[in-house]
């Protein structure tokens, strides 16, 4: 396995302006660098094609802005349809001063009433999906927001559509100071909401930067299908206008979509959420080989399943193919990355995480914090410079040399890669590695698309998997594979993935889960079919 401890920077490259003016620095001086998106941008008139057309849309905002009464050090939440057009809104916003934050529309409607009244009295900024997704609680929002500012026009009353222009005065906030406020993925519990200055965002993608100024040419593209409102996008649009890096943003991510895009533009690196990929894996089949041009095949959200790796390296015709992978959480920012190749996805296991780079630190500790040697399972801590700089209503952040907690099992093994083994909340005494496990009943069972082990709150586990489209599950065959894997009399409850409650970075929402098909799933066999709804 490729060791890239190498990253390790002695000297931390700094970011050449900050993050909300930075757009119109690099217009300036790479104006024609391609910025696509698969779908026009609804919020701004004109087509976004390059970097000087996005510093435009970025200015266009600010004065919409500007015009609707935001001023510097106003909060502003922000949620609209998952587009790169909300990027543009968190610069332009960053260039006035004031402080976005970016929360997800496919957030649980009650989520994100809570997450307004945390952020105590915020204008809101909403599209025609945000409005849908809020208008039957607007008298709820005159409460918990100081006024509703819409970017497309409407009619309702209640909200002011911010169709007028008034130049906007820049003053964007210091390197230091909280730039933008992102949400965990609220896979194991409520969304927590992090905050990121300019600075600790680069930290985030220096070893990135690092990597597009020494392997990337102009001639690369970048394709990607994230949650655009998620710190690792807000960090990818830094690193993108950093480095002059060519970048085609996909909002809709269905395949044949995808395959028009792959044949259209063939970009030569690809990034998405696993759960994505595993509805791609269909293309590699494909007789126009939509993949043949990819060379990095990228993931930064959670591991991915040995299958769809290999199946993926395989679609691509390019020699040098190869999967990048990144584990680390909004609040640290990557902590490990691996590198596999065409040759060695065959032995791959996602339990190894790969080496810390780029000012990363890892250390493995016992529940009283005490370090433990190599090979010793225990709690997985961090030092890393792309660390968040608070909690929206959380107490006060440690200093940046005290040791973060992951919330994550793992262990240092000889070579100083990490495995992780389990999430904290998730792990079961005698059960070993749950996340193991996973992996071994997706790999033994190709006919299911994903598959989640859920502890329930007497410590007994139950799954959940989800059936390839067309396919009828076997819940006798599912039984005999758990059992081979040391999971006898496993509880499994069959359910299509369209109806998997899942976050904006489309990780399948565990709590949610336990709390909506625990009871049943526990008095009940295995079903023959798939429910339609959650």
């Amino acid at each position: 396995m490729p060791d890239i401890s190498a990253l390790k920077l002695d000297v931390m490259p700094q970011s050449t302006a900050p993050l909300g003016i930075l757009p119109a620095v690099a217009a300036e001086k790479y104006p024609d660098t391609p910025f696509l998106s698969d779908t026009p941008w609804r919020t701004y008139d004109h087509p976004v094609r390059d970097f000087a057309d996005f510093a435009r849309a970025v200015d266009d905002y600010a004065d919409r802005f500007w015009a609707g009464g935001i001023r510097r050090g106003d909060v502003v939440a922000v949620v609209q349809r998952n587009h790169i057009e909300v990027e543009g809104v968190m610069c332009a916003l960053g260039k006035i001063g004031a402080l976005p934050a970016l929360l997800s529309s496919a957030m649980e409607t009650g989520e994100l009433l809570e997450c307004f009244a945390r952020l105590d009295d915020p204008y809101l900024v909403v599209d025609s999906t945000g409005l849908s997704r809020l208008a039957e609680h607007r008298h709820a929002l005159r409460r918990l927001t100081r006024n509703v500012l819409c970017l497309e026009e409407t009619d309702e009353q209640w909200v002011v559509p911010l169709q007028e222009r008034v130049a906007h005065t820049a003053d964007p906030r210091d390197a230091d100071e909280w730039f933008v406020i992102t949400h965990s993925s609220g896979t194991t519990g409520a969304p927590k909401m992090a905050a990121h200055s300019t600075r600790s965002l680069f930290g985030m993608v220096a070893p990135m930067i690092m990597i597009f100024r020494d392997q990337y040419s102009p001639q690369d593209l970048n394709a990607k299908h994230l949650s655009f409102v998620h710190a690792r996008t807000c960090a990818g649009t830094l690193a993108s206008l950093e480095t002059a890096m060519p970048a085609l943003a996909i909002a809709d991510p269905d395949p044949a979509n995808v395959k028009r895009l792959m044949l259209e533009h063939r970009p030569t690196s690809l990034e998405t959420h696993p759960n994505i990929y595993i509805q791609w894996e269909s293309l590699a089949d494909d007789p126009d080989r939509p993949f043949q041009h990819v060379e990095r095949f990228i993931s930064t959200f959670d591991a991915m399943h040995p299958r769809t790796v290999r199946t993926l390296l395989n679609a691509s015709e390019h020699p040098g193919a190869h999967y990048f992978q990144a584990y680390g959480q909004t609040e640290s920012g990557p902590i490990c990355l691996r590198i596999v190749t065409r040759e060695e996805s065959a032995d791959y296991s996602p339990r190894n995480v790969g080496h810390s780079g780029g000012g990363m630190e890892i250390r493995i500790v016992d529940e009283h914090g005490v370090p433990q040697p190599p090979n010793t399972p225990g709690l997985i801590e961090t030092r890393s410079p792309g660390r968040m700089r608070g909690y929206v209503g959380g107490d006060p952040m440690p200093p940046a040399d005290a040791w973060w907690p992951m919330g994550d099992i793992g262990r240092l093994l000889d070579d100083g890669s990490l495995e992780l083994l389990d999430r904290s909340v998730e792990h079961v005494d005698g059960v070993g590695s749950l996340l193991e496990k996973e992996d071994h009943l997706l790999e033994a069972l190709p006919e299911l698309v994903e598959l989640v082990l859920v502890k329930d709150d007497d410590g007994t586990v139950f799954a959940v998997a989800c059936p390839r489209p067309g396919t009828t599950p076997d819940a006798g065959r599912f039984r005999a594979v758990a059992a081979e894997a040391g999971l006898p009399g496993l509880r499994v409850r069959f359910w299509e993935w369209e109806a998997m409650p899942v976050t904006g970075t489309s990780k399948v929402r565990r709590s949610v889960l336990r709390r909506r098909l625990a009871g049943s799933v526990h008095r009940t066999a295995a079903p023959a079919t798939a429910p339609k709804e959650a």
